[in-house]
C-alpha cells in the first residue's frame, strides 16, 4: 500500500485552486471558502458567476494498492492495481449518512479523491496544474446508504469509471475524472439560475434547514444546542456574506466545500 503523504485540506485546496485558474468556454467555478481574507476581499464577489448552480465536494485521500496481498486483489475483485479511500467510521458512519441526506436536495454532491500515489507526484501535478485532471469524482447520489458501524471504503481503478462501495460490493458504472469536469459542469446548465441576493438567501435557508433536520434526527439535544450557531446571522445581509455563512455551516456540519458554477457573463 502506498499513501500519498499530504492532507485532505492540501489536496482540496489544489483541486479548487486549479478551477479558479481554468480557462473554460463561457464557464467559471468559484469556491466559497469561509475565511477572513475572503470576507475582506471585495474582488472575490466579482469572480462569482452571474448565473449558475451550487456544487458540493468532500475531499478524500486515496491509498494505492498493487501488491498481491491487497484485499481486493486476493479475492479477484480487481486483476490489477487499484485506489481506495475510507469513509469516516465514527458514530456509525455519520458523515456518509449526512452526505447522503444532503444529496437528496443537492444532487451535485460528490466525493473527490486523487488518482496519484506519492508526494512527489502531487508536487509535480500541482506545479503543472494537473491535480484536477488526475482526480476521481464520485456522485453521492449513486452511493448506497450505510446504517452500521463497520468500516467501509470505496475503490476504483485508474482509467475505469466504475467504482465499488465496500462492504456492499456493488459495482457502480458512473463516475468522472477531472478531465471531464467541464462537461460535468455544462450538464448542469438546465438548472442554472441568477446568483443574486435571492439565490444566496434561499441557499442559506435551505442549508440551515438540512443541517438542523440532520442533527435533530441524530441527536435532538445536540440539535437544540447547535441551533443558535446555525441560526447566527451573517455579518451583513448581502450576497457575499450570505454565501460565506452558508459555506461555514456546510463545512462545520457536513465537511463539504461549496463551489458555485455557471456563466462567466
Amino acid at each position: 500500500m502506498v499513501e500519498i503523504g499530504i492532507s485532505e485540506f492540501t489536496y482540496g485546496y489544489a483541486f479548487l485552486y486549479e478551477q479558479t485558474q481554468a480557462i473554460w468556454t463561457d464557464l467559471k467555478a468559484a469556491p466559497v471558502l469561509p475565511s477572513l481574507k475572503q470576507e475582506e476581499d471585495e474582488g472575490w464577489e466579482a469572480r462569482l458567476p452571474l448565473v449558475g448552480v451550487d456544487f458540493y465536494y468532500q475531499f478524500k485521500l486515496s491509498d494505492y494498492l498493487s501488491r498481491g496481498n491487497a484485499t481486493y486483489l486476493k479475492d479477484n475483485t480487481y486483476t490489477g492495481p487499484y485506489y481506495r479511500f475510507w469513509l469516516h467510521q465514527r458514530d456509525n458512519n455519520r458523515q456518509h449518512k449526512r452526505l447522503r441526506k444532503h444529496c437528496l436536495t443537492n444532487p451535485y454532491t460528490y466525493y473527490v479523491a486523487p488518482e496519484f500515489n506519492s508526494l512527489e507526484e502531487f508536487n509535480n501535478r500541482f506545479l503543472t496544474q494537473q491535480v484536477t485532471v488526475n482526480s476521481r469524482i464520485i456522485p453521492l447520489s449513486q452511493c448506497a446508504d450505510i446504517s452500521d458501524a463497520q468500516r467501509h471504503c470505496i475503490t476504483f481503478q485508474q482509467g475505469d469509471p466504475a467504482w465499488i462501495l465496500h462492504s456492499e460490493s456493488k459495482r457502480q458504472e458512473g463516475s468522472f475524472t477531472g478531465r471531464e469536469l467541464e462537461t460535468l459542469y455544462t450538464r448542469s446548465k438546465e438548472t442554472w439560475q441568477p446568483i443574486d441576493l435571492r439565490f444566496a438567501e434561499q441557499l442559506l435557508d435551505k442549508t440551515r434547514q438540512v443541517a438542523l433536520k440532520t442533527l435533530a434526527e441524530e441527536e435532538p439535544t445536540r440539535a437544540r444546542l447547535a441551533r443558535p450557531i446555525i441560526d447566527e446571522p451573517p455579518m451583513q445581509h448581502d450576497r457575499r456574506h450570505l454565501l460565506l455563512r452558508t459555506a461555514d455551516i456546510l463545512s462545520a456540519t457536513l465537511g463539504v466545500t461549496l463551489v458555485l458554477v455557471g456563466a462567466a457573463e
